[in-house]
């Protein structure tokens, strides 16, 4: 009897609300890790390192809360993972010893309770020896790569699955492979292997595998900001679509629509928006229905084009409506209601109705501090844009307490370099003025005109709002400043680009 003749993967009990607890644990530990980077960033001289591993933590988080939430939809996904590394893991076994089948087995116990360390460590092993083929050896780096991005460990997923690709280049290898370089930043390489991929589902492919690679393509193209090349390229995915099947649509045609929208969306071009992101929903009715965290985050998203169109109106149903669905899915709170909670306090603060709008901001501080946590640069901005409706309310102490703890998240994680944190320093710099306290309200626009001038040069638009805030101040204030004949300087060079510009960032 062989080695694979004798194990066998044992069953998971109830797989998904294993896999719920496995991922909770993981966010409560991303979530201590985060703060405690954070209390130690706090006056740190050696501030790059540990802001480095904040974003790392961050976006640990980012990913587990969205997991969390699509959890149901996953599931597949997850279990054809799982299914992928039993059977790996079972085909060492005729070529182990005693010793090693005892360790497959005991990984494939772990397996089956949701536990993928102990088949990372048969692997490694595995991977050590050497033997087999390229083939082989591509097998055992495609279900590495499936560990570590499990895992969250994008930059070793990357890795394993580029090492799979080229040592046998088929379909799942180039996707995954493609996805963690994008997802990684190395867009050369996601181009390099996005291309490589729809060439092998032209040429050994079928139809919905062509227009799977194009969507895929797309993507590193959006992320390259080649806004007209990944337009031509989901067009021809979406033709590819309409020649791979006769029968209903599927989520791939509805998810490539709608990044065809944002594409548009992101060319000006908010009509053809709106129609594509409309017929994005139909496809998605038909095939995963309304009671889907797609179809929400769909709705949210046309309503931000007709927001950007100035159609209110339309928009505010659409939110409200996919707030409900989101919040009908589940224990876990979906990012998407955050997005609503905050689409809707907009919109509300738009129309005046400030109280409504402070109440909904602060719903969606409370629902993505319980996902990202409370030192992530999203809730930051959720904090910025309290104090914008706190200030409005002429609550000026408020406002300012709310305005310095976001600018106090936002510089140990994006840095006091970044134009956020600039936006940040100007806005709190006009509380500051309108509580009398000139001298201080002088220095924190200068430090926000200076990160400007530097991060966007001094004739972009945001440098100018905040030259003619300081201007303002100075003029009737500060007359003898030192600062006043460069500012001045500043605002005529550009006085032609200011007319019209709104008083805040």
């Amino acid at each position: 009897m062989s080695g694979s003749d004798q194990i066998k993967p044992l069953p998971q009990v109830d797989p998904q609300a294993r896999r719920a607890e496995l991922l909770a644990a993981r966010k409560s530990a991303a979530l201590a890790a985060s703060e405690g980077l954070f209390e130690r960033l706090q006056g740190s001289a050696a501030a790059e390192d540990m802001r480095a591993e904040l974003g790392v933590q961050h976006d640990r988080l980012t990913e587990l809360d969205r997991r969390l939430g699509q959890l149901p939809q996953d599931m597949a996904t997850y279990r054809d993972t799982c299914r992928l590394l039993a059977e790996t893991l079972t085909g060492l076994a005729d070529a182990a010893d005693e010793a090693g089948l005892a360790e497959i087995k005991a990984a494939l116990r772990a397996l089956g309770a949701g536990d993928f360390t102990l088949a990372d460590a048969v692997l490694a092993v595995a991977v050590a020896k050497g033997a087999g083929d390229a083939v082989e050896a591509a097998r055992l780096a495609l279900a590495q790569g499936l560990i570590a991005e499990d895992d969250l460990r994008w930059q070793d997923a990357a890795r394993h699955y580029t090492l799979a690709a080229r040592l046998d280049p088929d379909l799942m290898a180039l996707r995954k492979a493609r996805a963690l370089a994008c997802r990684t930043g190395d867009l050369t390489a996601a181009f390099r292997l996005g291309k490589g991929l729809i060439v092998l589902a032209e040429t050994a492919g079928s139809p919905a595998d062509r227009a799977a690679a194009l969507r895929d393509h797309a993507e590193t193209l959006e992320a390259q900001d080649r806004w007209v090349e990944a337009e031509g390229v989901l067009r021809k995915a979406l033709q590819a679509d309409r020649g791979a099947k006769s029968g209903p649509p599927d989520p791939g045609q509805a998810a490539a629509l709608a990044r065809l929208s944002r594409v548009l969306e992101a060319q000006d071009r908010l009509p053809e928006a709106e129609v594509v992101l409309r017929k994005a929903l139909e496809v998605s009715r038909h095939s995963i229905g309304e009671a889907h965290p797609g179809y929400a985050a769909k709705l949210a998203q046309l309503a931000g084009i007709l927001t950007a169109q100035e159609r209110e109106v339309e928009a505010e149903p659409l939110l409200q409506k996919a707030l409900d669905i989101a919040r009908r899915l589940g224990a876990a709170p979906l990012p998407v209601i955050v997005d609503c909670l905050s689409g809707l306090a907009g919109l509300a603060e738009a129309q005046g109705r400030l109280a409504e709008a402070e109440i909904l901001h602060r719903q969606a501080l409370a629902v993505g501090s319980a996902g990202v946590g409370a030192t992530h640069p999203d809730h930051a901005a959720r904090l910025f844009a309290l104090a914008d409706v706190v200030r409005a309310q002429r609550r000026l102490p408020e406002a300012e307490a709310l305005f310095r703890q976001a600018l106090q998240i936002d510089g140990a994680t994006i840095g006091e370099g970044h134009r956020d944190y600039g936006i940040g320093l100007n806005n709190l710099a006009s509380v500051v003025e309108a509580q009398g306290r000139v001298a201080e309200a002088e220095h924190l626009y200068a430090a926000a005109l200076n990160i400007f001038r530097q991060t966007l040069g001094d004739l972009d638009p945001a440098t100018l709002k905040v030259a003619r805030n300081f201007r303002a101040l100075l003029a009737v204030h500060l007359p003898q400043s030192p600062h006043r004949a460069s500012v001045e300087a500043l605002w005529q060079a550009g006085q032609q680009d200011m007319q019209g510009l709104p008083d805040r960032l």
